[in-house]
């Protein structure tokens, strides 16, 4: 258990590398990509099956996330307008705490086994820094990934967490104080937590991408946006064709 966390780290640092080179090789028909996407894309390159190499890319891109992106700013491709969606919620904030509380637990625990089962407390002690690099990877992917606005469709992220790509065509979209179906209702993806403040429904369905290649169908998304306003305009000054609906009218027909 020792020598597992820094094989792992080594092992996925290696990816992103690969990745990295991989980009520089294609050159700017990838640069709008962000860092999950370009390892995924240089994994399917060689040769590894797609559902795979989404894994890989996931569990490389939480190492990035966590321990080299810290001067890193949010990835905005040019053409896009980036919305975050971890501020006014306080989304961010809970999950630092939560990675706050693991590292006091590992402390905790470390203290308290260590004297007696030394072994023991070496596998926990692995287990539970994996778990806050894991959590601290997955915060930072919420605070790098915004959602981006784009004249042709909408690129929604929740971190590394879920993804779906949202043609303008398809959409239309509901502000303000919205009437969002209950979380886990079918066919329905809210993204971040707290209340939607857009609500979007879908004239054909898509696919959410959630983590490790894992697919769920959707026809309506819920937004928990920091700057609500601010997407409204640039919507409806980059999509005017897209109807909207008022908030309060219910679902759109």
């Amino acid at each position: 258990m020792g020598l597992l966390l820094p094989l792992e780290m080594t092992a996925l640092a290696a990816l992103v590398f690969i990745a990295l080179r991989h980009r520089r090789k294609q050159g700017a028909a990838h640069a709008g990509l962000d860092v999950p996407e370009r390892i995924r894309d240089a994994l399917t390159g060689a040769g590894i099956p797609a559902r795979l190499a989404e894994a890989l890319a996931t569990e490389a891109a939480i190492f990035y996330y966590a321990l080299a992106s810290w001067r890193r700013r949010p990835l905005t491709p040019p053409g896009s307008r980036a919305f975050a969606y971890h501020r006014r919620n306080a989304y961010a904030a809970i999950l630092y705490a939560v990675v706050g509380i693991a590292l006091v637990e590992l402390t905790a625990v470390d203290l308290v086994v260590r004297t007696s089962h030394a072994t023991v407390a070496n596998v926990l002690l692995g287990v539970d820094a994996l778990a806050a690099i894991w959590m601290l990877g997955f915060v930072r992917s919420v605070q790098l990934r915004p959602i981006l606005l784009r004249d042709d469709a909408l690129l929604i992220r929740n971190g590394l967490g879920a993804s779906v790509d949202v043609p303008r065509a398809t959409a239309t979209i509901q502000f303000g104080r919205v009437r969002a179906p209950a979380k886990g209702t079918p066919g329905y993806f809210r993204v971040a937590m707290g209340q939607p403040n857009a609500l979007i429904t879908l004239r054909e369905p898509a696919v959410v991408r959630r983590m490790y290649g894992a697919g769920r169908v959707v026809d309506r998304i819920g937004l928990v946006l920091d700057d609500p306003r601010g997407f409204e305009t640039a919507w409806n000054s980059l999509v005017p064709e897209s109807p909207t609906t008022p908030a309060g009218l219910g679902r759109p027909t």
